[in-house]
């Protein structure tokens, strides 16, 4: 195709298109066309806007045959909204059926709507109740795996421990010297109050032992605790609502620190001025200070500083004495004189009070005297949170400031006190861990024993005086028992004055008394008794729960610690014939050896252990419950061969003697329970007879009990006896049937090989009857019997035909 062709082709069809299109034509040039491409473009490939997209989709769909605009109509006419709402409520004019069904209708809905919700609430509380309990097993996991006290709830249970032991070495206490010495003193102290004795101040004994430990720390702290306890009588209520009031702890530790450091002056400056308080002041302030070190303490007095002999002498607890300087010191100073002789008379004198107070807001505030401002603070109670670092220079000092500004009675400021040396402050900043006696008689200072000792009891080493520092508190009605002996060693009461804490003695003593309960029985036991008090959340008497704990876990595999705690029963004897015991000597008005052996059975009961809770039961007096429950074990080897020593045999002689103590009314014991047990003894005899092969005798002991018959007259009269029988003698019946039956075939097959021909009809006539009242009798029951019993009585009948 050349050129000129290809031209008159172009203008034909630009003369088509002007022909056909009414529109006015539209010259561009090329960069025209190629701008509008561009734009035209870039508008249907642009991404991220709702045009684009809308246009991608049209093009996309389009190409399908799908007209998207109609499309989007249909789906906008469409709406879920009322899927599962309530029907409209119907006109007057709707016909019943129309009614009925919405009604139906709007019913069903409501029931699905309700039950949605209800699905809904119990999968939510579902859900965060295993949240829980998986929070909870994970904190009780990271609280055992904590070395310092844990919150943790401690099961009181233990399980049996295994010992194997040398047969040649000879037994080893397992208590120290230092242990011992407690132990001992405690026991003198339960048998003075077991004895109706005046109790004594267990504190004061304590803390006279305590000069035999050889270390003086502990003998510092005993002594410390026998201070702050002479309250002159025993305590009652509780001690923790009534401490922060009590204005006996302040003065009592008040008095403690001045007696301490009045010591401490006179080792600097020689034990003669002891007895003479005005010379021990002068002698330690001369000797404390130099002439470089009075600068910036203002007035002076025989040429000392006057506000360091002031404070002194309130330190070391000679008031009179610093009232003495400062009337020597002139008149100026004799308003503060008053004040100290009228608080060391317990009087207040408000008007010479609010001078001085007055006096140091304008100029003793920012004096120089660093010890001026420290005797107007403490006796006005100024600036209560400055810490007078320039004075204090130890932390009995500091303590002993603190306390002095407390007036008695002012609960508040004994709380911030305590708050300020166990929560600010705490046992890093003491540098407990190396310190342990300084942090710990800070604490017993302030009035929180409960810490203190909480503190102690962490320590292997301390772990022993904790225990016997609660005890001797808990004693005097001092030391502030947990609500629950579950609890933690130390809890906090939200009803309790912050910040004072809550501790479980029971928990000490159990955790302490642990190591060496089963090799020194009776330590462990007069350890329990200061539990005597106390109760479990059964309700039970601690001490009683302590010593049941004791019996039962022990004598899972010895059960010799039965007879060192009850005593040993003499062979042959009848009731009250137990000797010894070392329970006997805890016998008081509240509980005695008999409650405690019935506690002890009954536990022993729960974990299926029936033949100690028999020997519990009878020592206990409860006849009854003996009786019942040897019975049960009667019935389940009754029907067992006889061999030496046997449970078998041990039963039949412990169950022999009980019936000798009935026959001869030496016991009282429920009809019913003794009808069940001679007839069980009956039985046992039946099967022993039988055992020796001898028949005749079994069976006459058999017919007296009417539990079988001998013919088929009799059948009803002992279904009629089987009905009225305990659970214990219907578990037997099925071996006595099987019992009786083959004493019947033996005799039956004697008569077989007999020689009088007549006599032997006549008495196989009568096995056979027998034999078939048996059947009859079985198969008459009111109880189903065994398979097999059944089988045996059909097979032994059989051979009888």
């Amino acid at each position: 195709m050349d050129l000129n062709t290809l031209l008159h082709r172009a203008e034909n069809l630009t003369n088509e298109a002007k022909a056909e299109c009414e529109l006015p034509r539209v010259e561009r040039t090329l960069q025209q066309v190629l701008q509008a491409t561009t734009e035209l473009h870039s508008r249907v490939t642009q991404t991220g806007t709702g045009t684009g997209k809308d246009i991608q989709a049209h093009i996309l769909l389009g190409s399908r045959g799908v007209d998207l605009p109609k499309l989007n109509q249909k789906l906008e006419a469409l709406s879920a909204r009322k899927t599962f709402e309530p029907l409209d409520v119907i006109k007057v004019d709707t016909d019943v059926s129309t009614f009925l069904k919405s009604e139906r209708e709007n019913a069903i809905l409501s029931v699905i709507e309700d039950t949605n919700k209800n699905i809904s609430d119990t999968v939510s509380k579902q859900k965060w109740t295993q949240l829980n309990s998986d929070w909870n097993e994970e904190k009780t996991r990271l609280l055992d795996a904590l070395i310092a006290p844990s919150q943790n709830f401690i099961d009181l249970q233990r399980l049996p421990e295994h010992y194997t032991l040398n047969a040649c070495s000879t037994p080893r206490c397992c208590l120290d010297p230092l242990e011992l010495l407690y132990a001992d003193e405690l026991r003198l102290y339960n048998e003075l109050l077991l004895r109706g004795s005046q109790r004594p101040n267990l504190v004061q004994k304590f803390a006279q032992l305590s000069a035999r430990f050889g270390d003086v720390r502990l003998t510092d702290m005993w002594a410390l605790l026998a201070c702050m306890t002479q309250l002159g009588e025993l305590q009652h209520g509780d001690p923790i609502k009534t401490r922060q009031q009590k204005p006996e702890f302040v003065l009592h530790a008040k008095a403690y620190l001045e007696r301490r450091y009045k010591v401490y002056m006179c080792s600097l400056v020689g034990t003669s001025y002891a007895n003479n308080s005005y010379q021990l002041v002068l002698a330690y302030v001369s000797h404390r200070f130099s002439a470089q070190q009075t600068i910036g303490l203002v007035d002076t007095v025989c040429g000392r500083p006057l506000w360091p002999l002031v404070y002194y002498g309130l330190r070391c607890g000679a008031a009179d004495t610093a009232v003495d300087f400062l009337r020597e010191a002139g008149p100026s100073h004799e308003e503060f004189a008053q004040l100290i002789a009228d608080r060391n008379a317990g009087e207040i004198n408000s008007r010479i009070e609010n001078q001085l107070r007055l006096q140091y807001a304008n100029k003793i505030r920012n004096s120089t005297d660093a010890y001026k401002k420290a005797v107007y603070c403490i006796l006005l109670g100024c600036d209560s949170n400055e810490v007078h670092g320039e004075v204090a220079k130890t932390i009995d000092d500091f303590l002993w400031i603190k306390l002095a500004m407390i007036h008695p009675g002012d609960a508040a400021g004994y709380g911030k006190l305590q708050s300020l040396i166990l929560e600010k402050y705490g046992e890093k900043y003491f540098n407990a861990g190396e310190q342990w006696n300084l942090y710990f008689s800070t604490l017993a200072l302030t009035g929180q024993f409960e810490a203190a000792i909480e503190f102690l009891a962490r320590k292997e080493s301390t772990r022993a005086h904790a225990v016997h520092m609660a005890i001797a508190l808990h004693e005097l009605g001092l030391l502030g028992g947990a609500r629950s002996v579950s609890q933690p060693l130390l809890s906090i009461d939200i009803v309790d004055p912050q910040p004072l804490r809550r501790f479980n003695l029971a928990r000490l003593i159990r955790q302490y008394v642990h190591r060496f309960e089963r090799l020194e029985t009776m330590e462990a036991l007069h350890y329990f008794f200061t539990l005597r008090c106390l109760r479990d959340p059964r309700g039970r008497n601690m001490f009683l729960t302590c010593v049941c704990d004791l019996l039962v876990g022990s004598g899972v595999l010895d059960t010799s610690i039965f007879d060192i705690i009850f005593g040993k029963q003499q062979t042959g004897q009848e009731q009250d014939s137990v000797q010894g015991g070392l329970f006997r000597q805890f016998d008081c008005p509240e509980f005695d050896t008999r409650t405690v052996a019935a506690l002890v059975a009954e536990e022993l009961v729960q974990r299926g252990n029936f033949e100690m809770a028999v020997r519990l039961y009878e020592m206990a007096g409860k006849y009854t419950l003996a009786i019942k429950h040897i019975s049960i074990l009667m019935a389940q080897v009754v029907q067992l061969p006889t061999f030496e020593s046997s449970h078998r045999t041990r039963l039949g002689q412990e169950a022999h003697r009980f019936a000798q103590l009935l026959n001869s009314d030496s016991i009282e014991v429920e009809p019913k329970f003794k009808a069940s047990f001679l007839l069980l003894l009956q039985l046992m005899t039946f099967f022993d007879l039988y055992a020796d092969e001898k028949f005749n005798a079994a069976l006459e002991l058999l017919q007296r009990t009417n539990l079988m018959p001998n013919s088929a007259d009799d059948v009803q009269v002992c279904l009629a006896n089987v009905k009225r029988l305990s659970g214990e003698v219907i578990k037997v019946l099925p071996d006595v049937m099987v019992g009786a039956m083959e004493i019947t075939q033996r005799q039956y097959q004697q008569q077989k090989v007999g020689k009088d021909y007549s006599i032997d009809q006549t008495q196989v006539q009568i096995l056979r009857q027998r034999a078939k009242a048996l059947s009859n009798m079985a198969a008459s029951m009111p109880y189903r019997l065994p398979y097999e019993t059944n089988r045996r009585l059909m097979q032994l009948e059989l051979m009888m035909q």
